[in-house]
């Protein structure tokens, strides 16, 4: 990865991130799970840049075997205490894993840290075997490029035929793109979450703002119903197959 990962950018006070990012972050992995589980992969997955090890506990509860990889050390520390499966430190784009080792590689919030984000997803597709699944999620919205963005270390943020050109430049066929975050999560993002980034920094919460985490949790659920509403999204979700076994099946969105 990139030297600031998705799970080494958010080392700060909390093991890895500020709770202030709990709700959007829970209802992103559900919804990528969802996708994920939609296009019934086999067992064996890799989480790349697998942060708290929230999917791949996910995964493994599921029964999956679940490889979690990072490249920053005090994740993988973490990861070890968390997750049943193998942890590995490595960069993303020099993945020390066998040609067709795995039957579906999750990369969520990670492309966007990485600036050589086509060669990151030449190496996932190598170690994909053909007819294997690639779950991607990556913010939206190049405009809402801010200070969120820098402190994460993001080097961009994609527009949805940008993502598409760059998943399909690999041996990768997308099934199914959509855009998801409108319109709670996207507000959320711009007028509370920057705003408090800006005044204090990544400081621990305190138990009444959990409190109103925990309620805000609950309300950003409601974005459920408006995923593939594009104009105002706040990322997209991708499910991709590699190229050389099967039938590709695409969907709308």
């Amino acid at each position: 990865m990139a030297p600031r990962s998705a799970a080494s950018s958010e080392v700060r006070g909390m093991p890895f991130a500020p709770d202030f990012v709990g709700p959007r972050h829970r209802l992103r992995e559900g919804l990528l799970l969802q996708l994920l589980l939609a296009a019934e992969p086999e067992k064996r997955v890799l989480n790349a840049g697998a942060g708290q090890g929230t999917l791949s506990a996910e995964l493994e509860r599921r029964n999956f075997t679940v490889t979690s990889l990072d490249n920053n050390a005090e994740v993988i520390a973490y990861l070890r205490g968390r997750v049943r499966g193998e942890v590995v430190q490595a960069d993303v784009r020099a993945l020390p894993f066998d040609d067709c080792h795995f039957d579906a590689v999750v990369l969520g919030e990670v492309l966007e840290h990485v600036s050589e984000d086509a060669e990151a997803l030449r190496e996932v597709t190598r170690v994909v075997r053909p007819g294997g699944v690639v779950a991607i999620s990556v913010p939206a919205n190049p405009p809402y490029f801010g200070p969120c963005d820098e402190w994460a270390g993001h080097v961009r943020r994609y527009t949805r035929s940008g993502l598409l050109g760059v998943v399909e430049s690999t041996q990768l066929e997308v099934e199914r793109c959509v855009a998801w975050g409108f319109p709670l999560s996207t507000l959320y993002h711009r007028y509370l979450y920057e705003s408090r980034l800006k005044r204090v920094g990544a400081r621990q919460l305190g138990a009444l703002q959990r409190l109103m985490l925990t309620t805000l949790g609950m309300a950003l659920n409601a974005d459920r119903l408006f995923v593939g509403v594009e104009r105002g999204a706040l990322g997209y979700l991708l499910i991709a197959r590699r190229r050389g076994m099967g039938r590709f099946r695409r969907f709308p969105g």
